[in-house]
């Protein structure tokens, strides 16, 4: 198959093309220099004049799939049935608006721009439904990542210290659950949470185990190195929405920054010489505008993002994404069962959790985030501070942690054009 995109303006940072009015030419899914004479006769022809040309958008923690999405789905009927996505030629049918159903899903991915979404948190007993609800995601590439950030033998082998059954024991995970990397929610908090208690330190163990959230990150971040799999390890950090967290998101990051990187993805020969290949990154921490609140209450709430963005410009070992919110009417779905609760207490909103058996947890709580309300303009606020704060735009990636962030309006809107 041959195409050629022409007359377009080509963003392309990683080649330094920066709005460059050119052609693009692809041959059997790649992108190639030039067609032959011969090819250009077969190729199909899009006319891009006046238009952008950039690579396709990665969401790399959403929600697409799994038992939180579904459940979520549930909970606020009233966002499916009324929200119809018909049928046409080429698409399939389906309804919602801020959590769509699978195929919608991918529809509305792909019409703001995106090819890749990374399905955030997905409990290993479960993994299968994830699987088939990522089956029938059109379109897009998709993986997902593992928790195990409260499972019962990792605490278990990092509390003895056994570095190499840790690692023995994810690889099977990881393979026999057929996900992407290695995904840590409010280590050792979620495993308290089963006993109406939580984490409010690194340094604090948990129930039973007696083991740190620091012990678990470090431990899990070596195991990452050890089986040298392509992403650092994705944390969602301890505190997540409460004032004054973002001591603790800045102490997260700092606790892999001696463990080298060890990436062994194999890079087509052609390109090694053209692109960065080797990870610098140890740590990737998630939805950060969450973790960036500062302030003692809500009284005195107020953003925290200067410290941790100060120390994501001076270190190598860090990747963030911003977790940014947009005003409207959204579900928020996490891993991290003890939030959601404080939510669902704070806002009076329904409120739903589930504890996964010896493996992790999560809650659901429907939010509106009002620009009349003072906490909510100053998160939004906070996610542009994260976005425009990080010089190095390779050490940061837009996201709303969807549907954690998400208008539903704004969806609909750039659904439908």
């Amino acid at each position: 198959m041959y195409l050629v995109i022409k007359n377009g303006y080509v963003f392309d940072p990683m080649n330094g093309i920066d709005g460059e009015k050119m052609d693009i030419f692809v041959k059997d899914g790649k992108i190639v220099e030039e067609l032959s004479s011969n090819e250009l006769k077969d190729a199909k022809v899009i006319d891009a004049t006046n238009k952008t040309v950039m690579p396709g958008g990665v969401d790399s923690h959403t929600h697409v799939a799994g038992p939180k999405v579904t459940h979520g789905r549930l909970m606020c009927p009233e966002l499916q049935h009324k929200h119809i996505v018909k049928k046409t030629e080429i698409t399939h049918s389906g309804s919602g608006n801020i959590v769509p159903s699978s195929y919608a899903m991918g529809y509305k991915y792909t019409i703001m721009g995106y090819t890749t979404v990374c399905e955030a948190a997905t409990p290993p007993m479960l993994a299968k439904h994830t699987h088939e609800e990522l089956k029938h995601v059109p379109i897009l590439n998709k993986c997902a990542y593992l928790m195990l950030g409260n499972n019962w033998f990792v605490m278990r082998y990092l509390k003895e210290g056994d570095i190499e059954k840790t690692a023995a024991y994810v690889a099977w995970m990881l393979k026999t659950h057929k996900c992407f990397g290695i995904k840590c929610v409010n280590p050792a908090g979620v495993e308290n949470w089963g006993w109406g208690l939580n984490i409010y330190s690194l340094d604090e163990p948990n129930l039973h185990f007696e083991v740190t959230p620091r012990e678990i990150i470090r431990g899990l971040a070596e195991v990452n190195e050890m089986l040298g799999y392509p992403m650092s390890i994705h944390v969602h950090a301890n505190g997540l929405g409460h004032p004054g967290n973002w001591e603790i998101a800045r102490e997260t990051l700092t606790v892999p920054k001696d463990i080298k990187p060890n990436q062994k993805v194999e890079i087509e020969e052609e390109i090694k010489t053209k692109v960065p290949y080797e990870r610098e990154q140890s740590i990737y921490l998630t939805h950060v505008q969450f973790n960036a609140f500062g302030g003692t209450s809500w009284k005195d709430f107020e953003s925290g993002t200067k410290g941790i963005i100060d120390y994501v410009n001076k270190s190598k070992h860090v990747v963030i994404d911003s977790g940014c919110v947009i005003f409207g009417r959204t579900i928020c779905m996490t891993g991290d069962g003890p939030n959601l609760y404080d939510l669902a207490v704070l806002t009076g909103e329904k409120w739903s959790n589930d504890d996964v058996e010896l493996e992790c947890g999560s809650g659901i709580v429907p939010i509106i985030y009002k620009k009349k309300n003072g906490v909510h303009s100053v998160q939004w606020a906070m996610g542009l501070e994260l976005l425009l704060g990080v010089k190095d735009p390779w050490k940061v990636v837009m996201t709303t942690d969807s549907p954690m962030g998400v208008h539903s309006q704004t969806i609909q809107k750039l659904s439908h054009g």
